[in-house]
C-alpha cells in the first residue's frame, strides 16, 4: 500500500511535467515562442516570455529587441501608449547603442505627436533624436514629423493623396 502511495502520484507529476510547456534554454528560444504567442493573439504569454528573456538574458543581443517588442505590443496590439513609452524609455536606458534604441526614440516622439498631440514633448523627443542621431536613416522622418506636427493631413501636399 506504502508503494502505491508513492508511486502513484509520481507518475501523475510526470505525465503532468512530460505534457507541459518546456522552459525555453536559450534567448533564440524564448524570443521565437514569445513572437508565436504573439501571432496566436496570446498577448499576455508573449509578453512573459519576453520579460522573461529580457531578464535572464539581459547581456544577450536578442535583450534591447525584446525590449523594443515590448514596446510594439504595447503600442500596436495593447494601444496602451502610456506603457509603450515606459517600454520604449527602458530601451534608451537600459541598451545605449543598441540597434534598437534610435527606432524607441522616434516612436516615443511619434507616439506623442500622433496620438497624445503632446507636442512639446514630441518636440523634445525629436530633437534629442536630431542631436544624438543627425545621419540615422529615420532622420528624414523626424525632419518631416517636426515641420508638420500638428497639421491636419490635408494640410500636408505629401500626404494628401492619402485622403483621397
Amino acid at each position: 500500500m506504502t508503494v502505491k502511495r508513492i508511486v502513484f502520484p509520481l507518475i501523475a507529476l510526470l505525465i503532468l511535467v512530460a505534457c507541459g510547456e518546456k522552459m525555453p534554454k536559450t534567448a533564440i528560444e524564448l524570443f521565437n515562442r514569445a513572437e508565436k504567442h504573439r501571432q496566436a493573439k496570446e498577448i499576455d504569454l508573449a509578453l512573459k516570455d519576453l520579460e522573461s528573456l529580457i531578464s535572464h538574458f539581459s547581456t544577450d543581443l536578442l535583450a534591447s529587441k525584446s525590449q523594443y517588442v515590448v514596446g510594439d505590443i504595447y503600442m500596436n496590439d495593447l494601444r496602451d501608449f502610456e506603457q509603450a513609452i515606459v517600454a520604449y524609455r527602458a530601451v534608451i536606458t537600459n541598451y545605449e547603442a543598441a540597434t534598437e534604441e534610435p527606432h524607441a526614440r522616434f516612436m516615443i516622439g511619434y507616439i506623442y505627436s500622433n496620438i497624445l498631440n503632446d507636442y512639446e514633448k514630441a518636440r523634445a523627443e525629436y530633437d534629442k533624436f536630431l542631436e544624438k542621431f543627425p545621419d540615422h536613416e529615420l532622420t528624414p522622418s523626424v525632419k518631416f514629423e517636426l515641420e508638420w506636427m500638428g497639421k491636419d493631413i490635408n494640410e500636408i501636399d505629401a500626404l494628401k493623396h492619402i485622403t483621397s
